[in-house]
């Protein structure tokens, strides 16, 4: 398979990349800095096509579809990983460019990567989007209060639940060519950025990512998951 993965180069994202490539599928990390190009092509020296460029700019949608027509004519996952974290939680210290910067990265990020890569995956025989989400981003979740003393930044959950609305938008949109669509919780990772109760780390949750999706079926289209765990409310 051919997998492309946005924020590739850490974290997460940079375990799912190397999951894939260890099982013998060809990965195409997205980032955004020349240094993790370099590091990505000297870590993973074949079947490993790292792209730069920074899909919270308009230019990605170009400069995306120019470098994986270099590579190939198909991609078969598009994981829509890419993200930066928020800070705010108080209305009264919150500022309007933070809440912009996160909508920016977390749902027009998705929009840019999915409108440069929408011709390639019509061309798999079984084309796939995998958008991480949150926990935070569920507004069923919110609205019972499992959050209320988490001191979880505004900005990261208004664009997390954007970003869930976008999710379902393609797979009604997408479902007739077909492309299945779905948003994932990859669990609470320990990472720099990690919520309080954090108990995951992000190679354990890129393991579940993989096994999860390599046995999943059609039917994940439009739904919310936590791989091997559970399906969760919107």
């Amino acid at each position: 398979m051919n997998v492309l993965i946005t924020g590739g180069n850490r974290g997460l994202g940079l375990e799912l990349v190397r999951i894939f490539h260890e099982n013998g599928h060809s990965v195409f990390p997205v980032v955004k800095r020349k240094e993790s190009l370099v590091f990505l092509s000297e870590t993973f020296t074949d079947r490993c096509f790292p792209i730069l460029t920074d899909v919270s700019k308009d230019e990605s949608i170009v400069e995306l579809t120019s470098q994986i027509s270099l590579h190939t004519h198909y991609i078969d996952i598009v994981i829509n990983n890419a993200g930066i974290p928020g800070k705010t939680y108080e209305i009264e210290k919150i500022s309007t460019q933070e809440l912009m910067d996160l909508f920016n990265v977390h749902c027009l990020g998705v929009v840019r990567t999915v409108q440069a890569t929408l011709t390639y995956l019509r061309n798999s025989e079984n084309p796939r989007i995998i958008n991480l989400s949150s926990r935070l981003g569920s507004l069923s979740k919110m609205s019972s209060g499992e959050f209320s003393k988490g001191k979880f930044s505004y900005s990261y959950r208004i664009a997390k639940a954007a970003q869930n609305m976008l999710t379902l938008c393609l797979d009604q949109e997408l479902g007739d060519i077909p492309i299945s669509v779905t948003a994932i919780h990859p669990g609470k990772l320990q990472t720099s950025s990690g919520a309080y109760d954090a108990n995951m780390r992000p190679e354990d949750a890129a393991t579940n990512i993989y096994s999860w999706l390599l046995n999943s079926k059609r039917d994940i289209s439009g739904r919310f998951f936590e791989p091997l765990v559970t399906e969760m409310n919107w």
